[in-house]
């Protein structure tokens, strides 16, 4: 698995590329709590490159989900592609997450460029 953050605004994004299983969940949810110590109102999780995602990777966002609504924030999946929206709509997932498209998301939300580096991120704690 491949993490990078983007923030516009409010909103911060976390792309995730390749696979998203047990062995990935740890080095995310450190990610997402160190991205969420700010309290942004707005965390995307952008998924368009996620090639594979487990119950580990499933119960992972649903952590964030639950962590984030703790702190009066709000998650949003991003540009799933169709093997995977199917995963969460089999689920009845698709009634807790909001997912989105691509598009629907930056004409929503509006979408920023300044990356910031995972390790740069991790050095601040």
């Amino acid at each position: 698995m491949e993490l990078k953050l983007n923030t516009s605004g409010k909103v911060k994004t976390i792309e995730i590329s390749g696979k998203f299983d047990i062995e990935s969940t740890e080095e995310f949810e450190s990610i997402f709590s160190k991205v969420t110590e700010a309290n942004p109102s707005i965390v995307a999780i952008e998924m368009s490159r996620l090639d594979y995602i487990d119950s580990s990777g499933i119960g992972s966002l649903i952590k964030s989900l639950n962590n984030l609504k703790n702190k009066k924030g709000k998650l949003i999946l991003i540009g799933m592609k169709p093997m995977i929206q199917n995963v969460f709509k089999l689920a009845k997932l698709d009634m807790f997450f909001e997912i989105l498209s691509l598009g629907d998301f930056q004409t929503k939300y509006g979408e920023g460029d300044d990356d910031a580096d995972i390790n740069d991120l991790l050095r601040k704690s």
